[in-house]
């Protein structure tokens, strides 16, 4: 691609400096005085580890550190607070790459980003993020910084931001990661030679080891920077801070946002949030930042399991518009594999946007107004795939196939609604003369490129035309099994609506209203669009409509919707008898021929209950969802909310229940929603579930409108309050309907109290959450970039609505389980470990790699198989238990991390014992030797040889009697021999006592003349002893002589006047004992 004006080439990154750059980039016009505000996420993410853990977010595991593991998230790109359109919409393009700098920026700039309001450098010690502001009528100086290049450019402000890591490590490495195929150029002057081709771009950039243990990653996301700091195993969170130069201020608001003020405009950090992952449900853990010195920040996250991953997630990936200047209004949504939107509803609107090679570009209207749409978006939900009209007519249902085909129906309101040649239905039934009062069901296929219908067909007889009631027949929902075949429920009024000779029921049964008696029906079409597999009608005697249907792998078809209590149940059903009108779940045969269970679903006091959306997972278990007035609708123990709360207001709430396989009891059952409605609201009103999906983990996703104000939301809702009218809501249920993974309203502040509400929600193989509806508010969340930012209908009109659109990104959750061949094993002995993450990839495999930990120490990596499958073996376990981490690293921006955890015990028998310790001994002694290991045998030697087990086996004490070093081995089966014991014992028998006497050659003596002393040392018993005499005066050692036949002799000179004590002292040997005699030498 070819650049845009390009970036200054020189920037002072001085702390503190106002003007980063020389050259500025001119920027778009924006009103005098005005300030800017910019939001940015941020994600603080922390790694696992054993007893002292930290987690991170989107790296990719070939950049994370082999001590760390990796988690990846979903992300808030918008803000929950009012912006500034113009702002948000220029904000909104930020890149999602990052260029390296190749010569045309600073040299010390390594990476760069732009956008209209701002350039973001990323140096070697910071990231400076320069905001622009050009004020109108002022000419610019012919230099800004030093810089002649712009002699007549605007005058320009800007704000600059250095965010700076306070107390980092010095010479911190930067690099790119994940290289794009995007290339950039820049082609400006007449000097080639300063020209700069194929510059690379990346996805992210990585600081790495800014603090001991922590990285850094900077990175855009759905056109927002993020930055995500990766912990390390034992490495301290506390440690990350950032300083913001240049900002005049820092301060929380009171939703815990960081805003940060500068000279002429705000950047926003929106709160982390906090949370970990748990057999795949979210456990939140609060968490925000905390305000330190010197516009200083840090982080603060409560108590957590540090043996498990904890993410810091925000929510909400795109939310846009969908219209013209009149009505439009969306009714259901698809998404395919790719994660492209699929949108259908009508329009009233002939600017309504559509696509140039679209099917029909023409809004071509019937008497009612209403024309049919199919919207399919680009992942991003920046841009439209296509757009088309349908024809005039009212969409129910959308599904796509994984050819990208869409399967519609609903209702054509024209009998020139269009039909292909060999469709099973090419004639509108319905009698023109009754038109006003007459429509009639059709069912559509689209192309994947919205350019043709592969087929189109009528689907209703010829209704029931009546002033009053509903005469027509309505398909309300729609499925598609893997061959293309389509499933539509609905409502049929008419006594001729097509079935199938195989059918259940062949009859409109209804007899209980004279106009618009009904039954719900059941049809079948080929995968040609051509003829019917099966079409049945389904009710009793009273009036009974399809809502919703959902088609399981092996093609049973799964029906919801009202009825009053004469309609068809099985023997087995969970509910048989229900007075009033409540709702029915059915299951049919492949053929449809007959009912597998039918059972009534609602309230035993009669309170009224509707349903309206069904799922169903690879088991064949039903989820069902919709409103119930009732005070005795059927949940269970462990349901997450157990009342109706609307009740006291005679209102209703929300339901969600799972049904078994063969719909003879709940698997789980609850109520959703609150009790506190708007004043002027209070009867017939309430929270209303429309749509629920399930994803491969068993979660079930469902949304709705919400009346009440206490409607329930989680810490980390997009909005956490309603609007006094009526908001979306976007609820996330874990597996087993005790807990919320996440739940929000979704809408804007109304005009004459219009709903924002919420008709339909897909969920892709990723977990991400799609909803479609229309709202009626004049501040509408949409984010930075979409399609449409600003709503192009006319809302001076109280009717108005606009259809939308919104994406919320929960990145596929996995679960992972480790088992191994022993539970238990001896010492030394190789045990193998396997990790297998569920679920798998889109195309059938997980991709990525399992991070071994043994006791909290990363010890090993290895990558998953095509299976999903990691295995790891060691043979180095020592004694005692251990318990094994496998963590699954995930996938950036698809999968999230988990882990799984197995105890193994390396088994080895306890090291013998001797109670009575080693030591000297003078005579023999008897020792014992014990250990504590049940049923262990004991093999010794007293000779210093290490024993085997073909040593002498103890049996009984040992009766050392000279000098032994004894060593031990203790041996059981199943069981590592022991370490080797060891113990020395010395045996010294006890010396002989001796006596010494000590006389003198002369005493007194005189002085100046010599003297000699004589001891003898005589033994008690045996030869005469041997050794040294020693000879003192006082504390004075005169000397020391031999013992000769038990005599030793010391001459002494100089001996004082008067008395001298004289000592002569024996010292002993190993036989004899030690003695001493002494005497008193006078000297004259």
């Amino acid at each position: 691609m070819s650049a845009n004006p390009p970036l200054p080439s020189t920037l002072n990154f001085s702390k503190g400096n106002q003007q980063p750059f020389a050259k500025a980039a001119s920027a778009p016009r924006s009103s005098q005085g005005a300030t800017m505000k910019i939001f940015l996420p941020v994600v603080f993410s922390l790694l696992a580890i054993g007893p002292l853990a930290m987690d991170a977010q989107g790296v990719d595991s070939s950049t994370t550190a082999t001590a760390s593991q990796k988690l990846t998230s979903s992300r808030l790109v918008s803000s929950a607070k009012a912006v500034s359109p113009t702002i948000k919409a220029d904000y909104g393009k930020l890149p999602l790459s990052f260029e390296a700098n190749q010569g045309q920026s600073d040299p010390q700039v390594k990476f760069l980003s732009r956008g209209q309001r701002y350039s973001l450098f990323i140096t070697d010690s910071a990231a400076v993020l320069a905001l622009t502001k050009e004020l109108p009528s002022q000419p610019k100086p012919a230099a800004l910084g030093g810089n002649a290049g712009f002699e007549k450019a605007a005058n320009i402000k800007s704000d600059v931001v250095r965010m700076e890591l306070a107390g980092a490590a010095r010479g911190m490495q930067v690099s790119g990661v994940d290289p794009l195929p995007g290339k950039v150029n820049y082609f400006f002057g007449k000097d080639s030679s300063k020209w700069h081709s194929n510059v690379p771009t990346y996805a992210k950039v990585k600081y790495s080891n800014v603090y001991p243990g922590i990285d850094l990653v900077y990175y855009g996301n759905q056109q927002q920077l993020e930055y995500d700091f990766i912990v390390a195993p034992r490495a301290n969170p506390k440690q990350a801070r950032l300083h913001f130069a240049g900002a005049s201020k820092l301060k929380l608001n009171c939703g815990g946002d960081l805003e940060i003020i500068a000279k002429d405009g705000e950047i926003a950090f929106h709160k982390p949030v906090v949370y970990q992952l748990k057999d795949g449900q979210r456990q939140r853990i609060e968490g925000g930042f905390h305000l330190l010195a010197n516009n200083t920040i840090g982080f603060t996250l409560a108590n957590y399991d540090h043996s498990r991953e904890l993410v810091i997630d925000p929510v909400l990936a795109y939310s846009t518009y969908l219209g013209g200047s009149g009505t439009s209004q969306a009714t259901a949504i698809a998404v395919d594999a790719n994660g492209e939107a699929y949108v259908t509803g009508d329009a009233y609107s002939s600017d309504f946007p559509v696509t140039a090679a679209a099917f029909q570009t023409t809004f071509q209207s019937s008497f009612e107004g209403r024309v049919a749409f199919v919207t399919k978006f680009n992942p991003a939900g920046t841009a439209l795939i296509y757009s088309t009209f349908i024809a005039p007519g009212s969409p129910t249902g959308i599904k796509v196939d994984k050819e990208g085909n869409a399967y519609l129906t609903g209702i054509a309101s024209s009998e020139y609604f269009p039909v292909t040649e060999g469709a099973f239905q090419t004639v509108d039934k319905c009698p023109f003369s009754q038109r006003v009062f007459c429509s009639i069901g059709f069912i559509s296929k689209l192309n994947p490129k919205g350019s043709a219908l592969i087929y189109s067909t009528y689907l209703g007889g010829t209704g029931n035309p009546s002033p009053s009631g509903y005469p027509f027949d309505t398909p309300n929902a729609i499925a598609i099994d893997l061959a293309g075949n389509a499933y539509v429920t609905g409502t049929a009024v008419s006594s001729d609506f097509p079935v199938t000779s195989n059918a259940f029921q062949k009859k409109q049964n209804c007899t209980h209203s004279v106009n618009s008696c009904s039954n719900a029906f059941v049809t079948q079409l080929n995968a040609t669009g051509s003829a019917l597999v099966y079409s049945t009608y389904l009710g009793g005697s009273g009036v009974a409509s399809g809502t919703a249907i959902a088609v399981n792998v092996a093609g049973s078809a799964f029906v919801t919707g009202s009825t009053t209590p004469e309609f068809p149940v099985t023997a087995e059903a969970f509910q048989r008898v229900l007075p009033g009108s409540q709702s029915f779940v059915t299951r049919l045969n492949p053929g449809g021929s007959s009912l597998a269970y039918s059972t009534l679903l609602g309230d035993a006091g009669g309170g009224e209950t509707d349903a309206a959306g069904i799922a169903v997972d690879s088991a064949s278990n039903a989820y069902v969802t919709g409103l119930t007035y009732g005070a005795d609708f059927p949940v269970t123990g462990h349901a997450y909310q157990k009342v109706n709360r609307a009740l006291a207001n005679s209102g209703y709430d929300s339901f969600i229940s799972k049904l078994n396989p063969s719909g003879s009891g709940l698997v789980y059952s609850t109520y959703l929603g609150g009790g506190a409605l708007p004043y002027d609201q209070i009867r017939y009103y309430g929270d209303a579930a429309a749509g629920i999906v399930i994803d491969r983990l068993g979660n079930a996703f469902v949304t709705g409108w919400a009346l009440s104000s206490d409607f329930p939301v989680t810490s980390d809702a997009l909005k956490k309050t309603n609007s006094n009218s009526s908001d979306s809501f976007v609820t996330v249920f874990n597996s087993n309907g005790s807990g919320l993974i996440y739940s929000t309203y979704f809408g804007g502040d109304p005009i004459y109290n219009g709903p924002d509400a919420t008709t339909s929600i897909a969920v892709d193989g990723l977990g991400n959450a799609y909803i479609a509806g229309y709202e009626s508010s004049y501040d509408f969340p949409t984010t930075p970039g979409a399609f449409q930012v600003v709503n192009p209908a006319e809302k001076d009109l109280e009717a108005s609505r606009t259809a939308f659109t919104a994406k919320f990104a929960f990145h596929g959750a996995t679960t992972t389980t480790v088992t191994s061949n022993h539970s238990s094993a001896p010492v030394g002995e190789e045990v193998a470990f396997t990790a297998h993450v569920e679920p798998l990839g889109e195309s059938g495999i997980q991709t990525g790699g399992i991070s071994w930990k043994v006791d909290g120490q990363v010890i090993a990596h290895s990558p998953l198989d095509g299976n999903g499958d990691a295995t790891y073996s060691t043979g180095s376990l020592s004694a005692g238990p251990h318990l094994i981490v496998a963590a699954y690293l995930g996938e950036p921006d698809v999968y999230s991390a988990s882990s799984g955890t197995i105890t193994v015990t390396a088994n080895q028998v306890a090291t013998p014992t001797f109670p009575k310790l080693g030591g000297t001994y003078p005579t023999g002694e008897t020792i014992k030797i014990e250990t504590s290991t049940a049923g262990a045998s004991i093999y010794y030697t007293t000779n210093g040889i290490t024993p085997t087990t073909a040593s002498t086996k103890y049996t009984g004490p040992l009766l050392i009697s000279e000098t032994s070093t004894v060593k031990a081995i203790a041996v059981a089966s199943g069981y590592a021999n022991s370490p080797v014991a060891s113990a020395t014992y010395t045996i010294t028998p006890g010396a002989i006592t001796t006596t010494t006497t000590l006389i003198s050659s002369a005493n007194p003596s005189t002085a100046g003349n010599p003297v000699k002393f004589t001891a003898t040392v005589i033994a008690a018993s045996g030869p005469a002893p041997t050794g040294t005499v020693t000879f003192k005066n006082g504390g004075v050692v005169l000397g020391s002589a031999p013992l000769t036949d038990g005599t030793a002799s010391l001459t002494a000179s100089n001996l004082a006047l008067d008395g001298n004590a004289i000592a002569a002292i024996y010292t002993g040997t190993a036989t004899d004992a030690a003695s001493a005699a002494t005497l008193t030498q006078q000297v004259r």
